[in-house]
């Protein structure tokens, strides 16, 4: 399989060196982010660190006539490294909710909403009017509900692939309200020993038909 790569400024690469030096959501696993790993073309694993799970990130790294290139995905995470943690406080803050609103049926839920609100428009990414209908508790319900019934009606999942998919469209609901698309590869934070084994095997079998492909 072919590795697509963006450029990376020298600037940027300290900028990041220095990030990773104060952010709490990633680490440098075995190597250091500069431009002597460019050079040398060695990969960088990162580990992140989201709602209490840890993903192991590998990005591939070259230099070529000057020219610093790195992973193309990389260009997903580079702005949240710069930035900070805020990504996590709101993903944790967002999922906290969900899941208050879908395990507590007979409470009304608005007191929280509008505080939750309040607090993603801190953030001076998100609308009002889209936070107010993917926030409101009956829809979150609804959705719950639908997926439930669609996929424990499916005779062809055992016990454990059926709950890992339910958390699975879970995380996924929450992943598209907080709208970080590096959240979109991270996998939910409540899984259990058996279903995170059950994630492996899918992951490997994905991965498997992939090289096959290519």
């Amino acid at each position: 399989m072919v590795e697509n790569f963006i450029v990376i400024s020298k600037e940027d690469i300290e900028n990041v060196e220095n990030a990773l030096k104060v952010n709490s959501d990633y680490k440098l696993k075995n190597t250091k982010f500069n431009t002597k790993t460019f050079e040398k073309g060695q990969d960088i694993v990162l580990i992140q660190y989201v709602a209490n799970v840890e993903n192991e990130l590998v990005f591939q790294t070259k230099e070529e006539n000057g020219k610093y290139y790195i992973s193309e995905t990389f260009d997903l995470f580079m702005d949240n490294i710069i930035n900070g943690n805020v990504s996590r406080d709101v993903f944790q803050s967002v999922s906290s909710y969900f899941y208050d609103v879908i395990e507590n049926e007979d409470k009304d839920f608005e007191d929280e909403k509008e505080e939750l609100i309040n607090f993603l428009l801190l953030t001076e990414e998100y609308h009002e009017e889209d936070l107010i209908v993917d926030l409101d508790p009956s829809k979150i319900r609804d959705d719950y509900k639908k997926d439930y019934n669609m996929i424990y009606s499916d005779e062809s999942l055992n016990r454990v692939q059926k709950s890992l998919a339910l958390k699975e469209l879970v995380h996924m609901s929450i992943c598209q309200v907080v709208n970080e698309l590096d959240l979109f590869f991270t996998r939910p934070s409540n899984l259990t020993p058996e279903e995170n084994a059950e994630k492996n095997r899918q992951e490997a079998k994905a991965l498997e038909n992939e090289l096959q492909l290519s």
